[in-house]
């Protein structure tokens, strides 16, 4: 074995040694979750089974004036409301074995212990990126330059280059699948791997170039740079290192945003190809290409198997801008804050949009009779379709309804809080953003369902007109009002000015409405502080879904809040979903 290959392979030795430190680390919260029965079979795989015999509170999207005699109320204090609420449907308290007295299977309290260190590691240095994700960047950048140049010079010795590419061809394709093994071994989802995807490949596009480039220099002054050109094991690597160029391009986040189709086009065509043309380009490559191929079999196989083809109902939110996608074949198998991906095969999406699949956040919890529940924003020309979709007017047994069914496929379902238990918290504040809010909602109806140490449960929902309130308002004032053992309360924010009446909107006790954008520092203290009266040390649980603008604020409070409040309630535990990763 040259020096070459011998350190391509310790590097990569050195590269599975770090992923078994993160896998150990991960191993308590890991037992903490399957310590619970429940969790072998939630998470995993979508399925049917008989839903819960329950009066469930539906989003309703045509609410009506309660009593427009009364003053019309929106609440501008931070008291809780006490004005009338309409009759509105129950959550059931849910009772079954799990719900007797057990054991808490909290996760090991390292946030308490450990606060200064993640304080440090949580802030954000650039756009979403912690110093946690800087530190891990660098030292994998640091691991590939070592290789690259230890005993080396890109001018005089080219090939060096083009084995440290060879050796990470497994890594980049472990790191780009939806059923990743390495996101397995450390217990988060594909979508918290995906910055690692994003550097590993740009090194490979460097290192590509650099090794092609040393060569061109080598051959140039040896002056037989065109025999070299033309010899076949040469033309196979130019192929391969156009495929690696285009897939840099295609992967900017310009084009990404710009023209998603081409992303997804070039990557699928690219990274084919890229395999052939690595391994007539060098025999030497072909086991690397194996393990690469290993990886993605076993990602497709798994995505089959999660693969769901049904029918599903489109309903239009106005208030909102969302497309509220009703499932009732699925009821069952995900954990509050998965995500499931959605195709819908209907030519009224376009000549394309039948092929593309979106990830959406699961809004509500399993074993409902409504099924797996959607809210798709309306904020691109996929999302604009669909919600055009369910505002066709379709004719049922009623007559003329709006909505329309149509036959989707589901793959899911993914994400979510990995191996935290958010019931053995004892307190749990949700900041989320528009329709962010379908995280909240399916993680606070399974802590209301499950037997949870959970004493105070904070929603704080910005928005842009309150008229967004509406649909949503019989939901939020049920589950305020039929907590079993919480405490719930919900902050709503808008930010833009009132362009409606409010004639008929009460707001329960326990909803408070106000204008301008939250005080999140001020909303955590009081929730910490609400959970230490009740009892609670277990820690508190923040989870923030929305855009990247409030996760950072998000992870800044959390920073910032005060050590001794944190150490008393025993950690703050933040998770974030992001749209848009």
């Amino acid at each position: 074995m040259d020096l070459n290959s011998e350190l391509v392979y310790h590097i990569d030795i050195l590269i599975f040694g770090i992923i078994i430190v993160f896998t150990l680390a991960s191993l308590p919260p890991a037992y903490a979750r399957f310590s619970r029965r429940s969790e072998w079979s939630q998470g995993h795989i979508l399925r049917s089974v008989d839903p819960r015999t329950s009066v469930e509170p539906r989003i309703n999207s045509n609410l009506s004036p309660i009593d427009p005699k009364k003053p019309s109320f929106v609440e501008f204090n931070n008291t809780d409301s006490s004005t009338a609420c309409a009759s509105l449907p129950s959550l059931p308290r849910f009772a079954n074995d799990k719900a007797l007295p057990v054991t808490s299977h909290r996760n090991p309290p390292l946030p308490s212990i450990l606060h200064p260190v993640a304080s440090v590691l949580r802030n954000r240095v650039h756009d979403n990126y912690s110093i946690g994700q800087v530190l891990l960047m660098l030292a994998y950048i640091s691991i590939i330059f070592y290789a690259s140049f230890y005993k080396s010079n890109p001018f005089t010795d080219p090939e060096r280059a083009g084995w440290v590419i060879a050796s990470q061809i497994p890594f980049v394709y472990a790191l780009a699948t939806k059923n990743n093994i390495i996101g397995m071994m450390v217990g988060v989802g594909y979508e918290k791997l995906n910055f690692l995807h994003r550097l590993v490949g740009s090194l490979m596009v460097i290192g590509g170039n650099v090794h092609f480039l040393g060569y061109v220099y080598k051959w140039s002054l040896a002056g037989d740079i065109y025999e070299k050109l033309a010899e076949d094991y040469v033309r196979w690597g130019i192929v391969a290192l156009v495929c690696l160029d285009i897939l840099g391009f295609c992967s900017t986040e310009f084009v990404r945003s710009k023209s998603y189709n081409l992303f997804i086009a070039t990557h699928v065509a690219g990274l084919i190809v890229f395999l052939f043309a690595a391994c007539y380009h060098k025999p030497a490559c072909i086991p690397y290409v194996m393990a690469a191929c290993v990886f993605y079999i076993f990602d497709h196989v798994v995505r089959a198997v999660k693969t769901r083809i049904t029918t599903a109902r489109l309903h239009p939110l106005p208030e909102l801008g969302i497309t509220r996608v009703e499932v009732p074949s699925l009821n069952s198998g995900w954990r509050a804050g998965q995500h499931v991906r959605l195709r819908v095969l209907s030519s009224s999406m376009g000549w394309w949009g039948w092929s593309e699949a979106h990830p959406f956040t699961i809004a509500n919890v399993t074993q409902t009779s409504e099924g797996m529940i959607l809210m798709c924003k309306r904020t691109g020309r996929w999302t604009s379709s669909l919600f055009s979709m369910a505002q066709t007017a379709s004719y049922g047994e009623t007559g003329k309804e709006v909505g329309r069914d149509v036959r989707v496929i589901v793959e899911g379902p993914y994400g979510g809080v990995g191996h935290t238990v958010m019931s053995s918290y004892s307190g749990a504040m949700f900041i989320v953003g528009g329709s962010g809010v379908s995280f909240a909602l399916s993680a606070v109806q399974d802590l209301m369902q499950a037997a949870t140490d959970v004493k105070v449960i904070d929603i704080v929902w910005s928005i842009q007109d309150p008229a967004s309130l509406t649909p949503l308002l019989p939901l939020l004032a049920s589950i305020v009002q039929n907590s079993p053992s919480s405490r719930i309360r919900v902050h709503i924010f808008y930010t833009r000015a009132i362009s409606t009446t409010f004639n008929g909107m009460y707001l329960p006790n326990g909803i408070t409405l106000l204008p301008g954008r939250p005080k999140l520092k001020k909303l955590l203290d009081a929730a910490i502080t609400d959970t230490m009266s009740a009892g609670g040390t277990n820690g508190v649980f923040v989870g923030v879904c929305g855009p990247v603008s409030l996760a950072n604020t998000t992870a800044r409070v959390v920073k910032e809040s005060d050590i001794r409040l944190c150490t008393a309630v025993g950690g703050i535990k933040l998770h974030e979903e992001t749209f848009g990763w």
